[in-house]
């Protein structure tokens, strides 16, 4: 509700733009510092990397997380066979 006096365009691309920081952060994994550097050379405020800093580490806290719980190979745990076949 708060953004539909935006433009949808632009507010695609802002959340695109987002996304693709977020993903080359993660890439390259970049620490809060290297990614505090970055948008201050985009102009933004010291607010705005603030909030985007806090919620990069929660998501990396959740990435980690994630990491170790799929750590292990897939691995079958269950099959049924069933033979089928046609004699002519």
């Amino acid at each position: 509700p708060d953004l539909k006096d935006i433009d949808p365009t632009v507010l695609k691309h802002c959340h695109a733009a987002a996304v693709t920081c977020i993903l080359e952060a993660g890439k390259q994994q970049a620490d809060i510092s290297a990614i505090s550097t970055c948008l201050e050379d985009c102009k933004l405020d010291k607010e705005r990397i603030e909030q985007f800093c806090t919620e990069y580490q929660v998501l990396e806290t959740i990435l980690t997380y994630l990491y170790f719980l799929c750590r292990s190979p897939l691995h079958i745990t269950d099959v049924a066979w069933r033979l089928e076949y046609q004699i002519k």
